[in-house]
């Protein structure tokens, strides 16, 4: 169990037009996460990469300032990612190509109190990417 604040880890999801609202109401459906648990940002249409890039700032600063954080990304490469990529440092991991396993995974290390000393990121990025499935080849006996 996380034993202080130092330990513990925070979520915030950086995605491209409200893609992380829907990961959001999932997370809430699941695993009952609240808004206290996961913080989203979207980038909207229209909206300046500046403005964005200060809205990152403003929500690390206000929010998750002297935190752990792990920023999860939609898209590698994508505006949200690349406009975050200047807030990574030893307290904030940045994930881009994010997939359902890959959140649920994350957010249920972080209600069962997993510290950040214990986050094996890598491992769990790995294990999401062998989610993903084309049911085509596995139906019919090949590899998935």
């Amino acid at each position: 169990m996380v034993r202080n604040m130092k330990d513990a880890f925070d979520v915030l999801m950086i995605t491209h037009a409200g893609l992380c609202k829907g990961y959001a109401d999932v997370l809430k459906l699941i695993l009952d996460i609240d808004e206290d648990d996961f913080g989203t940002l979207s980038f909207e249409n229209g909206e300046s990469l500046d403005d964005f890039s200060e809205a990152i700032r403003a929500t690390i600063e206000e929010r998750y300032k002297d935190r752990n954080l792990v920023v999860l990304l939609d898209l590698p490469g994508g505006s949200p990612a690349n406009t975050a990529l200047p807030f990574m440092s030893s307290s904030r991991k940045l994930i881009a190509g994010v997939n359902l396993p890959l959140v649920l995974e994350i957010m249920a290390m972080k209600k069962s109190g997993t510290t950040w000393e214990e986050l094996d990121l890598d491992d769990t990025c790995k294990s999401a990417a062998q989610s993903i499935v084309l049911y085509n080849n596995f139906l019919n006996g090949g590899n998935v």
